[in-house]
């Protein structure tokens, strides 16, 4: 069972393109022009955003930057809270459901969707060459620090959206996402509380070929120097690293540091925490999952 898991893992964290889905990065046309002025509805999504542990006001926070998006198509910050905001309410919220599935799907195909316009306002130089058929390892160096969040979004929705599209999707170029974590880390690899390395510790301990339990650690035990205020890195260190390592120890003594952790450590990651509280609890409760 844990093998079968392991090259779902894979194919999500290298998949680039499947199911038949046609990349926007691939589609011809100028971004659309600007109608008028966003910002009042940039505003009200924010604020509505800084209660987004409340789901209602999340999924009107979105409909908002929709709206601004669809006002103002030029803007690469809306398009960067949009790939977010569907990556949160399926992470945080709708993966809380029953047989939520379906709907996280959709929400992180929206999220690609999201992060490719978002490459193509930040990095329209790079978008262009994967346009012409450039591989992604040798077109992601193009991209400077600032195209960052469009890269790093658009690959991190995609792998969540084809773990849940299933593994008979298309794997259409196996590197493409490793080649953009690396890009991301060797630029900032502070960028969204030690993203890059959280990412990698996850590869590392899920490859069914190859894997390497002490780059996983290493990379882990970065992020969390980085940024041990972002729980959702100690959860994932705990479902991976501890998990494959067979060290049951490390799975609840990182969970239980989750769970004793006050919500507002980081008064900006109180809605983030608090998921990955409850994340911990549940992993916690079904530990024989893991053991």
């Amino acid at each position: 069972m844990r093998v079968l898991k392991s090259v779902c893992a894979i194919l999500a964290l290298g998949l680039a393109a499947c199911g038949g889905r046609t990349s926007g990065l691939m589609t011809d046309g100028p971004v659309a022009e600007k109608k008028g002025d966003a910002s009042s509805l940039i505003e009200a999504g924010d604020a509505l955003w800084a209660e987004r542990g409340d789901r209602a006001k999340a999924e009107e926070a979105v409909k908002k930057w929709v709206e601004a998006s669809q006002v103002d198509p030029t803007l690469a910050d809306v398009q960067l809270k949009l790939a977010y905001g569907y990556y949160f309410l399926a992470n945080a919220h709708v993966k809380w459901d029953k047989n939520p599935d379906d709907a996280m799907k959709a929400l992180y195909l929206k999220g690609v969707e999201a992060g490719e316009a978002a490459i193509k306002l930040q990095s329209p130089e790079f978008a262009a060459k994967i346009k012409a058929g450039a591989k992604w390892p040798e077109a992601v160096k193009s991209v400077g620090k600032d195209g960052i969040p469009g890269l790093y979004w658009y690959a991190t929705c995609l792998g969540k959206w084809g773990l849940l599209e299933g593994i008979t999707a298309i794997l259409a170029h196996k590197d493409d996402i490793f080649a953009i974590m690396q890009h991301v880390q060797s630029l900032d690899e502070t960028f969204f509380y030690g993203a890059p390395h959280r990412y990698f510790g996850v590869y590392w301990a899920k490859l069914p070929f190859g894997k390497d339990l002490n780059k996983s650690k290493t990379h882990f035990e970065k992020a969390v120097a980085i940024s041990g205020n972002y729980l959702e890195t100690k959860v994932l260190f705990a479902e991976f690293f501890a998990a494959y390592s067979d060290d049951e120890a490390l799975f609840k003594k990182l969970l239980n540091e989750v769970i004793a952790t006050p919500d507002d450590v980081d008064p900006a990651l109180v809605p983030e925490n608090r998921n990955a509280k409850r994340t911990a609890q549940a992993m916690l409760a079904n530990i024989g999952d893991y053991f």
